[in-house]
């Protein structure tokens, strides 16, 4: 472990922690980052986005023992773009590094992350769900879904917001986080154009972060929506890109949703794939709406 304990001097990684109300888990991502196995000097910096749950008292309160952490003001507007890059602006280190205030790193995510960028312009780990999802798997079943970089929408790859890097020097190159993503393709838009600017991201399966799935029914179809409906989009801003519309994907998609549907009468986890599914598709439909190109 070795974070910044002399404030004045200057950190090589910086991490930022995007959060809005994120007391009740921050405490669990504040320990996971003080028992970091490194030899970097660190500092933490979270970056609110107008919590009203007592986030800056804590934050303030874990300082006093952890000098390495601040709190910066991120709530000029809503959304997690807005707060990492108001965190980021903070940053004092060439290299920063994003994660969550819902989960938790692993003891040796920074120095994995950290090395890697050391020669690449951007990096992504792998996100592990089960540690923090035991209340969800007795639910519904051992959480699945994407594990590290993958490809979106037959385009280019990208990490997941909650385990990713980047140099600061690319983010303002880049002219940082697009701010009009609010939820949703928040850091797919972020990581594509830093790809199409000819950086190099890679993928890090051995920094781990283990992630925490959304608690219930409701949330969880509200979160497949807001990706749905965010997807047309990413594909409005960079179809001139080579982002395609696939109409076969569309029937794949719809198919799937049709089986599933089939077999929904199962029990709880077939049904809980039928609503996320058709939460998706259904934000596919009005983001295509919204966003006035066809991509449903």
């Amino acid at each position: 472990m070795n974070p910044l304990e002399n404030v004045e001097a200057a950190p090589d990684v910086s991490v930022v922690i995007p959060t809005r109300n994120g007391a009740r888990t921050l405490p669990v991502q504040l320990d996971a980052l003080a028992r970091q196995r490194t030899s970097r000097r660190f500092e933490v910096i979270v970056a609110d986005n107008g919590s009203t749950d007592g986030t800056r008292e804590l934050v303030e309160e874990y300082a006093r023992e952890h000098p390495w952490l601040r709190w910066v003001d991120a709530s000029a507007r809503t959304g997690s773009n807005v707060a990492r890059n108001i965190g980021t602006a903070a940053a004092r280190a060439e290299s920063v590094l994003l994660c969550d205030s819902d989960d938790e790193v692993a003891d040796d995510w920074l120095e994995h992350l950290a090395r890697a960028l050391e020669t690449a312009d951007g990096v992504g780990g792998r996100l592990e769900r089960e540690k923090l999802n035991t209340e969800y798997a007795a639910r519904w079943g051992t959480p699945g879904g994407q594990t590290g970089i993958t490809r979106q929408l037959g385009f280019l790859p990208r990490p997941v917001g909650a385990n990713a890097g980047y140099r600061k020097s690319v983010w303002e190159e880049l002219g940082g986080f697009d701010e009009d993503y609010v939820r949703g393709g928040t850091e797919t838009e972020f990581y594509w154009r830093l790809q199409l600017a000819g950086h190099t991201l890679v993928d890090v399966p051995e920094a781990v972060v283990h992630y925490r799935m959304r608690p219930d029914l409701r949330t969880s179809v509200r979160q497949m929506y807001i990706w749905g409906r965010q997807s047309p989009m990413l594909y409005r801003d960079f179809r001139a890109h080579g982002l395609r519309f696939d109409p076969r994907d569309l029937l794949r998609r719809w198919k799937g949703f049709l089986r599933m549907v089939r077999y929904s009468y199962r029990g709880d986890v077939e049904r809980l794939q039928v609503l996320r599914h058709g939460g998706y598709l259904l934000g596919r439909l009005v983001g295509s709406v919204k966003y006035r190109v066809v991509f449903p």
